[in-house]
Order: structure tokens, then C-alpha cells, then sequence
């Protein structure tokens, strides 16, 4: 194997790496991915500050049903003492005291009744403050992880790319300039200058090669070119020998 194509099949393995780089450092769907959970995160934010607005307003309302019920109590108990200890026979005013007393307990009854129903809704309304609350913290921690391993990723690429162009220019100066103008000029026809020998099959076209080509590939120290799509060929050694495919002969 001529040691010029093996040098060849490096620099469009490197080639291939800056292919790969460009594509991460181009792909902005983490960037989407970032502000779609920025949104959720606002959207989830209004929601739980919206929630924890009207927990207090549906405590403050049952401060103030606490005020009435009081209120309702001690004129209520009032109109007891004044039906038990002052009204003695006076039929009037012991009925005027026992209808105010009726309007007493059915007032106490629905100031209790509303009471409940905000503790009700109060107790709701905790329960979706910290599930909102659980769910921002949440979202936080995914938009922090995710936008850490997408900086990793970018940073890597970057990096890659940077090493790749410089393993690129290191071959370049220990190959013939002929070889390598060669590589640019098919690299401006395709991504692939070079492609590995699979079996019988050019891993750039998925064609099969002639026997031929393949031995001129393995014995011959020259440049040797696909018969289909006319780029370079290498195989690697260390693979063992290229399994081929004879026809059967038929005999007569």
C-alpha cells in the first residue's frame, strides 16, 4: 500500500471530522431547545405567582369572615342573654329577640359555610403552588444541565475542528502537492476525496470494483482510483486480505 494514501485517507478522515464539527456549531436546535424551556419556565412562573396572588386574597377573605363570625357570635350571644336574663314575660320582646337570634344562626351558618369553602380552595391552591413551584425548579435544572452539555458539545467541535485543520495542514507538507491538489479538486465534486475499499465495494460510490483495480490497489505503489466514481482508493492492511467473489466456473 502506497504510504501516500494512507497519509490521503487521514486528511479526508479529517475532512469528514470538520464536516461533522460544522454541522454541531451550525445546528441551532439546542438554542431552540434552550428557549422553548425558557418560555415553559415564564409561563409556570406567571402561573405560580398568579396562584400565590390569590392564596393571599382567599386568605385575607377569610380573615375577614373570621371578623363577621365573631361578630355574628357576640351579638348573638347577646340576644340570648338579653331573652334568657331581660325579657322575663314581655312576649314581644322575646319574640323580636328569637327571630333576631334565627337571622343570627342562619347568617353564622353561611359565614361557616364560606369559610369552609375557602379552606377548601385554599388547601387546593397549595397543592398547585408547590407542584408549580417542584415543576420551576424542575425546568431550571433541565435548562442549566442541558445548556452546560450543549456548551460541552459546541466547545468540543470547535476544538476538533481546530485540531483537524492543523493534522490537515501537518499531512499536507508530507505529501506530493500534486496528491493533495488532487484530493481538493475531487472534494469540490464531493465531501469524499478518498474512500475506504469495503470487500469488493468503494465505501464512496457502494459500487462494486473490478479485480483488477482491487490489484493494483494491493500490489502496485500507485495512486489507484475508483472505476466507477473515479475517487481515490485505500484499504486498510490491517484488515487482512479483500474478500472477493468468484463466479463459478460451468463446465462443458
Amino acid at each position: 500500500m502506497n504510504n501516500n494514501v494512507e497519509l490521503a485517507y487521514l486528511i479526508q478522515e479529517n475532512y469528514d471530522l470538520i464536516k461533522e464539527s460544522k454541522k454541531i456549531l451550525r445546528d441551532g436546535s439546542y438554542i431552540y431547545l434552550l428557549k422553548k424551556l425558557k418560555s415553559e419556565f415564564e409561563t409556570a412562573k406567571k402561573n405560580y405567582v398568579n396562584r400565590k396572588t390569590e392564596l393571599a386574597k382567599i386568605k385575607q377573605s377569610y380573615s375577614a369572615i373570621s371578623i363577621e363570625l365573631r361578630k355574628e357570635r357576640e351579638k348573638m350571644e347577646t340576644n340570648e342573654y338579653k331573652l334568657y336574663n331581660k325579657a322575663g314575660s314581655n312576649l314581644n320582646m322575646i319574640e323580636k329577640l328569637e327571630g333576631a337570634i334565627e337571622i343570627e344562626k342562619q347568617n353564622l351558618k353561611n359565614l361557616e359555610d364560606e369559610a369552609v369553602d375557602l379552606l377548601d380552595e385554599e388547601e387546593k391552591l397549595k397543592k398547585e403552588i408547590e407542584d408549580l413551584r417542584l415543576k420551576l425548579v424542575n425546568i431550571k435544572d433541565n435548562f442549566y444541565d442541558y445548556k452546560e452539555k450543549s456548551s460541552e458539545k459546541v466547545e468540543k467541535a470547535r476544538q476538533e475542528m481546530i485540531a483537524a485543520k492543523t493534522k490537515i495542514e501537518e499531512i499536507k507538507s508530507k505529501i506530493p502537492k500534486e496528491l493533495f491538489e488532487e484530493i481538493s479538486h475531487l472534494m469540490s465534486k464531493s465531501s469524499c476525496a478518498v474512500a475506504k475499499l469495503n470487500g469488493e465495494i468503494c465505501g464512496g460510490c457502494r459500487m462494486k470494483v473490478s479485480s483488477m483495480t482491487i490489484d493494483d490497489l494491493i500490489n502496485n505503489n500507485s495512486i489507484v482510483h475508483c472505476d466507477n466514481c473515479g475517487r481515490i482508493l485505500y484499504y486498510d492492511e490491517s484488515e487482512g486480505k479483500i474478500k472477493r467473489k468468484y463466479k463459478r466456473k460451468i463446465r462443458a
